[in-house]
């Protein structure tokens, strides 16, 4: 009888068929062989899933006939997997170096108060750039540049599921990620039910992966992200403080962060707003300060009209991998 594997990999992918192909060749390049990979195709058009069964017939695939989001397609692949350690992964990451995956299973079965581990780094205009993510009060994702170029163990908000290992028992506990949120803030709840159950969410230069964000299916904008994240506040934060998340939301846009980053055309920023990295300053914090407070509004209003389901969910705690036996899926 074939042993259970060490780590399971799932990759959720939509029209990425080569950026795809890097990522996996870049998986099954690592030292570590004692895992199991599975693809979850949301529905490509682009041959994904025929490259994939033709380059890499050791994946699992799983092919939805429609994108139904990146939330449902990890849940799919951790109901699949048999590993004791999960590793969610984009399809457009690299592995920094062959040792990545086996460095962060060695962190976690060392230290077991660790949660999730990973790590992103970006190549900007030459220059590597490695970010730490933290949840500020209004459950925003705050970025910072890391400036030691070889940290350990540096604790943040969250880990982005571009690169993040976690024991299965703990997504098991966390019930998997939220169906409703097909794309921006899954992961972030995660970070947050990890502290609520005394874990630490960790970055680590030993286990980076260069993140590309993929140009062929970006499909980032500021209400779904909005939306998503007042959802999560009210759904994960006390009465006092979703009460003060107007305000909150005020203070944190009119930062000397926000305008820091706005002024350098920080990817944090610009990568929300088509063209927005060709303004000038002024326009934009014209360009970009419009279409940020429009959708604010919209995604207020939406969580305003939908707040007895959010509440009741709040109340349920529903496990979301148990509704892909029920059929949700």
């Amino acid at each position: 009888m074939k042993e259970k594997p060490k780590v399971s990999v799932i990759i959720p992918s939509w029209n990425r068929k080569e950026d795809l192909d890097i990522t996996l060749k870049s998986i099954f390049s690592q030292n570590l062989k004692d895992l199991e990979v599975i693809v979850i195709d949301n529905g490509s058009t682009d041959g994904s899933s025929k490259m994939v069964g033709k380059k890499y017939p050791e994946v699992i695939l799983i092919k939805n006939k429609k994108n139904k989001g990146v939330s449902i397609a990890k849940n799919q692949g951790i109901k699949r997997s048999q590993g004791e350690y999960i590793l969610f992964c984009d399809s457009d990451i690299e592995m920094t170096h062959k040792n990545c995956i086996s460095n962060m299973l060695e962190i976690l079965e060392k230290n077991l108060k660790i949660g999730a581990i990973g790590g992103e780094a970006y190549i900007i205009s030459g220059k590597i750039e490695t970010k730490k993510k933290v949840i500020t009060l209004n459950c925003e994702t705050a970025t910072y540049i890391m400036d030691n170029k070889h940290y350990q163990l540096e604790e943040c908000g969250y880990v982005a599921t571009c690169n993040c290992m976690m024991p299965k028992r703990l997504i098991l506990k966390c019930g998997g990620f939220d169906s409703k949120i097909i794309y921006g803030g899954e992961d972030k709840e995660i970070g947050l039910k990890l502290k609520k159950m005394d874990y630490k969410c960790v970055i680590d230069s030993r286990c980076l992966a260069y993140h590309y964000i993929s140009q062929s299916t970006k499909h980032r904008n500021f209400y779904a992200l909005n939306k998503n994240r007042i959802r999560l506040a009210i759904k994960n934060y006390n009465f006092f403080h979703i009460l003060a998340l107007p305000i909150l939301d005020i203070f944190f846009t009119l930062s000397p962060k926000k305008f820091k980053d706005l002024k350098k055309g920080s990817i944090d920023v610009t990568k929300y707003v088509k063209r927005a990295e060709e303004k000038k300053l002024l326009q934009k914090i014209f360009f970009i300060g419009k279409d940020y407070f429009w959708s604010l509004l919209k995604a207020y209003g939406w969580n305003i009209i939908h707040l007895p389901e959010t509440i009741y969910i709040r109340l349920k705690k529903p496990n979301y991998l148990e509704e892909l036996k029920n059929g949700i899926n």
